[in-house]
């Protein structure tokens, strides 16, 4: 936040020693920009209201915030309750999210659903703070107990904060049981006070029985009755695997490797049967990140955070959580994602600073993000008001190359070549940016990597917008007044822009969701019949011929003159020849290289 002071035609002036005093936060210095005077608050853990007061020059003024989600708890129900491997595919799942006096929170953010095993699909709205979604059934055939996590995500789904449901499912599985007895005898099974049959044995012994395990259940009472009636009862070991007893979710999945960016760890532990066990002693470990935790949560679960590392490892993140008591089959291991911020740096390269007339030039972009290393993926363009330009095709990572064909004839001129390059995209909103560019107001939307989301609905002084293919949009020159922006489905993703005065001061202001489109001045000249390749590395020349396509001439006669010194070690390669520049008096040395046929030369300095 920032304080600003208005002298007597409105003009923000800068403030003298402002001092801040708050109430549920602590205030820390921010980041100056002047006239403003900038301030981090951070509120305390729990607090719901934050009240800010500030006193400078005489003056005073106070302001009150609402802190947190609105909405308090999270309510799951699944139908039918216990769903059956084998039997069922499927699960109604129900969603109700509720504001602290159980009446449905109807902000219009929908909840973020996860499960350990199977998947959520197709959640959609069904009434105020109610939504439906299909539970798929994890196609593995053996009992196991699932969590599915329901979490109010505030302010948006990637953040760690907001009130959370949960339900464990108990998943028993539908297996045909076979075996052998006495020929014609009737089989009979018992599993958790459930009998099963009984089933008539063939002549030659064998018996085929569908029978419903419930987890936790390995060992079945089998009843078998001869044909002379006599009846035999023993154990049988259904042959199953121990059932898990540790499942957990981590929200969000993905992260940029910033240092910074978090994600939430949920696990229930439970028994044999699915019930939680609230005391058990969970244990993880993390690959390259740091683990906070555990901490006891609500409904029983145990807590960790996730903090990403800074910089891309080579090996993929991965958090392991076990369960000593339980056994080594009481494991979790969960895949996070770390993502490469967005583009940040481009640069557009020709081979020369003038092309010819009815040549064929290849154009090279080369793509970076904030660390500058090479960014993969990006969507790029380029743009000349002269000839056509190929689509850029990435030849490398960050690397990409497009062929630009010039008229066969035209004026001489200097024009621009224009290269663009954004994202990769993204599809989870996160952030709403705002910053100033040649005189426009802009918005962005990216999610916690940076990346750019196209086509993101707005509430823009109540006047609904979207976003364009790149995530941003322009609002033209900054008008003074206050601006209230909030995500069309995300509304707990808000912001709040100032534009304090007719100068057109912007607060807060970002960095630049996209790069600023890069302009590389090239010179036309009339067409040529061969052009002169020379590049210089030290006292080291290579030169070649080329046609107007860009193609490599081999065996052309050429003619080449130093101003002082030598050539020696020269060799040719591919059409290409080089020689070291020796023997040459201090200072520069001028290599002029002439094509016999044509007469056409180039020349280049040389610092031996």
């Amino acid at each position: 936040m920032a304080l600003v002071r208005r002298d007597a035609a409105g003009t923000p002036v800068a403030i003298q020693a402002p001092l801040l005093s708050a109430e549920g936060a602590e205030v820390r210095p921010g980041t100056p920009q002047p006239p403003l005077s900038s301030f981090l608050v951070v509120p305390q853990p729990g607090a719901r209201t934050v009240v800010l007061r500030a006193n400078a020059s005489g003056l005073q003024a106070e302001a009150r915030y609402a802190i947190g989600p609105p909405t308090a708890g999270v309510a799951l129900a699944l139908e039918p309750e216990q769903p059956v491997k084998g039997r069922d595919t499927e699960a109604v799942l129900t969603v109700r999210l509720l504001q602290p006096d159980g009446t449905p929170d109807d902000s219009g953010s929908p909840p973020v659903v996860r499960a350990n095993v199977g998947r959520v699909e197709e959640l959609s709205r069904t009434g105020p703070g109610t939504y439906r979604a299909r539970y798929v059934l994890p196609t593995t055939t053996y009992p196991e107990v699932a969590v599915l996590v329901a979490l109010s995500a505030w302010p948006h789904p990637q953040s760690i904060h907001g009130a959370y449901g949960r339900i464990l499912v108990p998943l028993a599985a539908a297996v045909p049981l076979s075996g052998e007895a006495e020929p014609d005898a009737q089989f009979s099974i018992t599993i958790e006070g459930k009998t099963y049959g009984p089933t008539q044995a063939g002549r030659d012994g064998s018996f085929q029985l569908p029978v419903v395990v419930p987890p936790g259940q390995r060992i079945g009472q089998s009843r078998v009755v001869d044909r002379a009636g006599n009846v035999r009862r023993r154990s049988i070991d259904l042959g199953l695997p121990p059932t898990d007893g540790l499942a957990c979710v981590l929200n969000p999945p993905r992260l940029p490797a910033d240092g910074a960016a978090r994600a939430r760890m949920l696990c229930a532990a439970s028994d044999a049967r699915g019930r939680l066990v609230p005391d058990a002693r969970v244990t993880a470990k993390v690959r390259h990140g740091t683990l906070k935790g555990p901490q006891r949560a609500e409904g029983g679960l145990l807590e960790w955070i996730y903090t990403a590392p800074r910089g891309l490892p080579a090996q993929p993140e991965s958090i392991l959580a076990t369960w000593p008591q339980k056994g080594m089959n009481s494991r979790e291991e969960l895949s996070l994602q770390l993502v490469q911020g967005p583009a940040e740096k481009v640069s557009v390269n020709l081979p020369e600073a003038q092309v010819h007339y009815g040549s064929t030039v290849q154009v090279s972009m080369a793509v970076e993000d904030a660390f500058g290393r090479p960014r993969p993926g990006a969507q790029v363009a380029l743009g000349a008001p002269v000839g056509e330009l190929s689509a850029p095709r990435e030849e490398r990572p960050g690397f990409f190359q497009s062929t630009w064909t010039l008229p066969a004839e035209g004026e001489r001129r200097e024009i621009s070549l224009t290269g663009r390059a954004f994202g990769p995209v993204a599809t989870e909103p996160a952030r709403i940016s705002a910053w100033v560019r040649d005189g426009e107001l802009f918005l962005g939307v990216s999610n916690l990597a940076g990346l750019p989301i196209p086509e993101q609905p707005l509430s823009i002084g109540g006047e609904s917008r979207v976003t364009g293919a790149d995530g941003t949009m322009s609002l033209g020159p900054p008008r003074p007044g206050k601006l209230e922006v909030v995500h069309g489905v995300w509304s707990g993703l808000r912001r709040t822009i100032h534009v304090l005065g007719p100068s057109g001061l912007v607060y807060p202001v970002d960095e630049p969701l996209v790069p600023a489109p890069v302009v590389r001045a090239v010179r036309l000249e009339p067409a040529v019949p061969v052009n002169i390749r020379l590049q210089v590395e030290g006292a080291r020349v290579t030169y070649w011929i080329e046609d107007a396509q860009g193609r490599v001439l081999p065996d052309r006669k050429v003619h080449v003159v130093l101003s002082s010194g030598r050539m020696e070690g020269s060799e040719a390669r591919e059409g290409r020849t080089r020689f070291t520049v020796v023997g040459a008096k201090p200072g520069r040395v001028s290599v002029s290289v002439a094509d016999v046929t044509t007469g056409m030369t180039a020349v280049a300095e040389v610092k031996p």
